[in-house]
């Protein structure tokens, strides 16, 4: 019925190359799918032929879509996102208003959280859920609102930016004590806390310093895998971290943390608030995401 209604291939065949288009291997794909390798080499050559068009340029392990395949795989990510969330929606009973949102450790900590708090306030009625997470890779948790720095565009959501910020270099009012007012080269040879973050948008200190032109050489430091990690590590007088001067403005303005001489860069990508397309949000939704943007 679906086929010759909407001349579609076998849906099999469709989602098998969706699952291994995203993973640009198909032991990866029939692991997600819970099929054989061959399966999904027999559901592409399928599709291929059903098509006539090469969807893949095989190479040994690693699958590289053709021309053919990347236009295809668009659409079929658009549209599968586009089903996952009128899905979502349509499971909502009428009670469930509860808004789920993801959010970094960093993030909910220093901004997400202090606003939740003011939110309740003024909304009791409206359950909110926190997704916190530092892995940018999709969790099969499903979310109506998240917050993250930088954008993959996607046809399926709409962003809205909450705020632009700068990096600065911060640390502990002692630490400073002891280094006042650091050159560029002297800064990059003191105690330096990296952060190996899983997501590559956030900057680092590599990044940071050959925004300023800095060629040369970068102290090890100490090598942290959380944000608020690396913070208490500077407010414990270990080193210095880079910081986010709106989204630290807490720390800072308490005095725990301090910037670090008068160096500074802007961040090069915005924090955004994502959501599903519009009509697809529910009236809470809608207030909690309103009132983080009217707030930020």
């Amino acid at each position: 019925m679906a086929r010759r209604h909407y001349k579609l291939p076998s849906l099999t065949s469709l989602a098998t190359f969706e699952t291994a288009a995203r993973n640009q291997n198909f032991k990866k794909a029939a692991e997600e799918l819970g099929v054989t390798p061959g399966a999904v080499s027999h559901q592409i050559k399928y599709l291929e032929e059903d098509l006539n068009v090469q969807l893949f340029n095989r190479k040994k392990h690693k699958k590289q879509l053709s021309d053919q395949g990347e236009s295809l795989f668009a659409v079929m990510q658009s549209s599968f996102s586009a089903i996952s969330s009128t899905i979502s929606n349509l499971k909502r009973s009428s009670v469930d208003f509860e808004v789920a949102i993801k959010s970094t450790t960093a993030i909910s900590s220093l901004w997400l959280t202090p606003r939740l708090s003011q939110f309740w306030k003024e909304h009791p009625e409206i359950p909110v859920n926190q997704h916190v997470t530092d892995n940018p890779e999709p969790q099969g948790v499903a979310v109506d609102l998240q917050i993250c720095y930088g954008y993959v565009e996607n046809e399926s959501t709409q962003k809205n930016i909450l705020f632009h910020d700068e990096l600065v270099p911060v640390c502990s009012p002692k630490f400073k004590q002891q280094h006042p007012n650091p050159t560029l080269e002297e800064l990059a040879n003191l105690q330096l806390i990296h952060l190996r973050a899983k997501d590559k948008n956030w900057s680092n200190w590599f990044s940071w310093f050959n925004l300023l032109g800095y060629k040369g050489k970068i102290a090890h430091g100490t090598h942290v895998n959380n944000y608020m990690i690396a913070l208490q590590a500077a407010s414990d007088d270990t080193g210095i971290v880079l910081g986010w001067k709106h989204l630290l403005k807490p720390k800072l303005d308490s005095g725990e943390l301090v910037i670090l001489g008068e160096t500074s860069t802007p961040a090069p990508f915005a924090v955004y608030i994502i959501n599903d397309k519009e009509e697809l949000l529910t009236n809470n939704v809608k207030t909690l995401r309103d009132f983080l943007l009217v707030s930020a």
